[in-house]
């Protein structure tokens, strides 16, 4: 659930510069369930949607692409999130003091939407808080908008105000507590049982260590190749970039490496109403030379290859951060917000580009300029399992569970869409088969990983066997950090977000980077962050 203030003041969420729209002039709802409600706040020239007029303080329910008016300005629904994507759960309940909600809590503290609990398919349940005057569970604050994992005995207060949430969601029985007294014999005897099979090294997990090729049997057919794409999306406010837009005449590269005249002129370049995009090839970042301005310039546009590895029966995988939002790591995202927003205060003088984008003078462009923000979409992400034929046919397309914003904590989860595991393929039991003790990560210990080094560059397209992982054995050759370690194993890009396993079988990390003029210098982010990134899942934004 989330709130959008909409009007004239900075503080809003979606600001429009006009006068005829006022300070804060309405308020759109984004309900769980995917609905949306537009309520006018009393404002001065009224909210109007598909053309008649909203009653002041009554929701109207609206659908996506709606014509909706804030005095004289029409809603820029680009501006407005996309559903959030809640497939990985399986129950979801507004807390708050509006009609609406689930679970209604009185008070002149809680918010109409103050919070919401959503329970995982794993059966664990999370909440949300999204309030003005906050939530704590057992005395502690939470973060805004973060899943926080609460339990049937936790305490929880929204904006001061105690919810019994133990009899309010539907807690999985505990019926198994009557039945622990009649096994526990039964328990101990396979517990000892159990315990002298890991002393004589039965199982991955146990004692036992393993040879580099008993490893890759196991753990083969668990990886997959990922092809993702993605691009930047350039926006400034409710400017209509497509309106002052002038089409390129001329194109340079300013990567390394030369491209022909045709190649540049087959790059599509293209608008999406307020927003400038700009696709180009995969391996070049193009600037307009001379009959282009800066907004309008450059955007990449790529297809990536990395690698994953299941972890649950019905489709998950683990990968890197930066492989569904790569985005976070270039540094040239902000470097280019700067250089739109200098460019285009540059451009208050010009009057020809004042009059295409009808502003009569340069006094609002200022305000424009500070909305100029460059954002990172993910167009798709695809796999196709190891011994699978390359093809399209053998795509899976994925969605993405869980990904932060923490580059430091480099991985994410991401699931296929039918939700299953692809025929052939297994998925690494991270409960027996995870190590997440640092201590066990010291120099000279020996590694095994197994990804897609080069991406589709090393593998025969055409063979019957499919695609390939590549598996290279090494040490760990540098002492871990607050998140991740360093290893000698040889790789490349494209083998981003293969597992690295310890000698007994376990999982130790995550490839996630390294240096790409000399192999055996790469890093793994550490197991413990895959652990927390599947118990506490983000919010997928």
């Amino acid at each position: 659930m989330r709130i959008l203030k909409i009007g004239r003041d900075a503080s809003c969420d979606i600001v429009i510069q006009s006068p005829m729209v006022s300070s804060v002039h309405a308020e759109l709802t984004l309900l769980d369930s995917g609905d949306m409600m537009i309520e006018d706040r009393g404002s001065h020239n009224g909210t109007f949607v598909m053309g008649q007029q909203i009653k002041p303080g009554t929701p109207a329910k609206v659908t996506r692409g709606d014509k909706i008016t804030f005095g004289n300005v029409d809603l820029q629904w680009n501006q407005v999130p996309m559903p959030e994507d809640n497939s990985a759960y399986k129950g979801i309940y507004g807390i708050g003091s509006h009609f609406n909600n689930d679970i209604q809590v009185t008070g002149a503290t809680v918010s109409r939407y103050h919070a919401t609990v959503k329970q995982g398919r794993d059966g664990k349940f999370y909440i949300f808080d999204h309030s003005k005057n906050g939530t704590t569970v057992d005395g502690v604050r939470i973060p805004k908008d973060t899943p926080y994992r609460i339990k049937k005995n936790s305490a929880v207060v929204c904006g001061g105000v105690p919810v019994n949430l133990a009899t309010q969601l539907p807690w999985p029985s505990e019926s198994w507590k009557y039945i622990v007294g009649a096994v526990a014999g039964l328990v101990v005897l396979v517990g000892v049982g159990f315990g002298l099979m890991k002393l004589i090294g039965g199982g991955f997990g146990g004692g036992k260590e393993y040879s580099d090729e008993e490893l890759y049997a196991r753990y083969n057919t668990s990886i997959a190749m990922i092809i993702g794409n993605n691009h930047l999306e350039v926006t400034c406010g409710d400017l209509d970039l497509a309106a002052s837009a002038r089409i390129p005449t001329k194109w340079v590269p300013i990567s390394k490496g030369s491209i022909s005249e045709e190649e540049v002129n087959s790059i599509n370049y293209k608008f999406k109403s307020n927003k400038a995009v700009v696709y180009t090839t995969a391996n070049y970042y193009f600037v307009g030379a001379e009959d282009i301005s800066a907004i309008q310039e450059y955007i990449l546009n790529r297809t990536s290859f990395a690698t994953g590895f299941f972890v649950s029966q019905d489709g998950q995988l683990v990968t890197n951060l930066h492989v569904v939002k790569p985005w976070l790591f270039n540094t040239s995202v902000s470097e280019l917000e700067m250089k739109i927003k200098t460019e285009l205060s540059a451009l208050a003088t010009n009057i020809e580009f004042l009059k295409n984008i009808q502003m009569k003078s340069a006094d609002g462009l200022q305000a424009y300029t500070t909305m100029v923000k460059v954002t990172g979409v993910n167009d798709g992400i695809s796999i196709i399992p190891q011994a699978k034929y390359f093809s399209v046919e053998n795509l899976i397309r994925c969605r993405v569970l869980s990904a932060g914003d923490d580059t430091n904590v480099d991985v994410a989860l991401i699931q296929s869409d039918k939700g299953e595991l692809p025929h052939g393929s297994t998925f690494i039991n991270l409960k027996d088969s995870m190590d997440v003790n640092d201590k066990d990560l010291t120099v000279g210990t020996h590694i095994y990983t197994i990804g897609f080094p080069f991406g589709i560059s090393l593998q025969k397209t055409d063979s019957e066997k499919g695609i390939q992982v590549l598996a290279r054995g090494g040490s760990i050759t540098q002492m871990p950090t607050e998140f991740s370690f360093g290893f000698d194993a040889a790789s490349f890009g494209g083998a981003s977000g293969s597992p690295i396993f310890n000698k007994k079988g376990m999982l130790v990390g995550v490839l996630n980077s390294g240096v790409s003029v000399s192999q055996g210098f790469n890093y793994g982010i550490k197991a413990k962050f895959v652990k927390e990134l599947v118990e506490n899942p983000h919010v997928v934004k």
